[in-house]
């Protein structure tokens, strides 16, 4: 559990570094598993992620993979660890969690590219309200060196804006105000098997990974019994939804990880 202190650091920033979540045997596990995917992507005769693409270039690649947690059981035993999904339930404050999606984004060493300043929930047209949270778990231990997230406190109060980001990728420094609030720059490393959290209005971004060492990572996207469905936008996790617009977000597509009433009566 998080302490009341952390979940108000999380309530004023935008994010909180939670505990450590997975031991080495599971970090281990999970890395191979990783490898795995990346390795079979072209194989038709196993269970596939939603999407595994290089989202950098081939000199300098950055892999994601998009629900890895249909090709793994690895990462669907991950989805629903307990440790994370209460301290998840903790920030949300929601009655129930379903897992909008995950993605895992894998920084070679000495090639992994910058993945430009954004905000996630622009990114996902097809939810509101902006009010998911994300828990990013290390596979590696992460700092500058080897491409840790940056992100900007209090920065989730702002609203969208990721159209003033957009702009910012041919010159990735930020402004020292923005409409007329201070932009803090804070570096969040995060050590092997911990959980970093973040608000989805939260700005961040991360640098190249200039070490030799891997930067391995998977974000589980979680969104709220309050998140309802915009059929107007486009996301590639649209294909799942089956709920009308405006409907709340409850496909069995998007599993529960985390219900109220499912732990109070296991007490």
């Amino acid at each position: 559990m998080l302490t009341q202190e952390q979940v108000a650091r999380f309530r004023a920033d935008g994010f909180v570094k939670g505990s450590r979540a997975l031991d080495d045997a599971e970090v281990d596990e999970l890395r191979a598993e990783m490898e795995r995917v990346i390795d079979q992507r072209d194989r038709t005769d196993v269970p596939k992620p939603v999407q595994l693409a290089n989202l950098g270039t081939d000199e300098r690649p950055i892999w994601q993979i998009v629900n890895i947690w249909q090709a793994s059981p690895a990462f669907d035993r991950l989805i629903h660890n307990p440790k994370i999904t209460e301290e998840l339930a903790q920030l949300s404050g929601a009655g129930e969690l379903r897992v909008w999606h995950d993605q895992i984004q894998y920084k070679p060493a000495e090639q992994g590219g910058l993945l430009h300043w954004h905000q996630d929930a622009p990114l996902w047209p097809v939810l509101t309200p902006d009010t998911q949270v994300t828990a990013w778990v290390a596979l590696d231990d992460v700092d500058e060196s080897n491409g840790c997230m940056s992100m900007v406190r209090g920065s989730h109060l702002w609203g969208d804006q990721m159209d003033f980001l957009r702009r910012t990728e041919d010159d990735p420094a930020l402004p020292e105000t923005y409409e007329g609030n201070p932009v803090e720059v804070v570096l969040r490393p995060v050590a092997k098997g911990e959980v970093h959290f973040h608000h989805s209005l939260t700005w961040h971004g991360s640098h190249g990974n200039t070490s030799n060492r891997p930067r391995r990572a998977i974000a589980m996207h979680v969104m709220g019994d309050d998140t309802r469905y915009v059929a107007g936008g486009e996301h590639v996790m649209k294909k799942f939804v089956t709920v009308g617009d405006g409907e709340l977000m409850t496909d069995d597509a998007f599993p529960v990880v985390w219900s109220r009433a499912t732990r109070s009566a296991s007490r």
